[in-house]
């Protein structure tokens, strides 16, 4: 009955996501210290107008880490109107302003676009996010900017970007309940 038990839990610690692994394991970046609360995951919302001019909610799982990635998972990775299905995204942050309240901070996070019936050429999707943390209600705010590179495209060149699309987002740390 102890064996089941030790392998019980050995199994329960092998069951953590490789990201939540490569969080735990990775040593904080210095250059991050002024945005360091800011460290932890987030469950985002949006509200996007649709084509035909309708609101569409959207959220996000954005994960940031003491060592500057960043992870992220969308409601619409399935697809939606007008967009292709999508991988999760993977990426990096950096703090640009920290002080005793509030915490600026940009992210850039690389995604996979997959083909559909409607868009037929796969792409890889870019979202740059700016934003800030406020430590003492726990909440972000900013603004995501999405564009698309060709599959063979580079996603890092700027003149390569197209079909912009930006748009404003909240969200909330994810805390254990006491």
């Amino acid at each position: 009955m102890r064996l089941l038990k030790i392998t019980c839990a050995a199994l329960a610690l092998l069951a953590v996501p490789a990201a939540g692994s490569v969080a735990l394991a990775e040593d904080a970046d210095p250059a991050l210290a002024g945005c360091s609360d800011a460290v932890g995951t987030f469950l985002t919302r949006r509200v996007n107008q649709t084509v035909a001019g309708a609101e569409h909610v959207g959220r996000s799982l954005l994960s940031l880490t003491g060592g500057g990635h960043a992870f992220f998972t969308d409601s619409a990775q399935g697809g939606v109107a007008g967009f292709q299905p999508f991988t999760d995204g993977r990426g990096a942050w950096r703090c640009v302003s920290g002080d005793t309240g509030t915490m600026r901070f940009t992210a850039l996070i690389l995604d996979f676009t997959f083909p559909n019936a409607d868009l037929p050429d796969p792409s890889i999707a870019r979202l740059d996010i700016e934003a800030t943390y406020d430590r003492s209600i726990n909440t972000l705010t900013g603004k995501t900017t999405l564009a698309f590179v060709p599959l063979d495209g580079n996603p890092m060149d700027e003149t390569q970007l197209r079909d912009r699309l930006t748009y404003d987002f909240t969200g909330s740390r994810i805390l254990l309940p006491d």
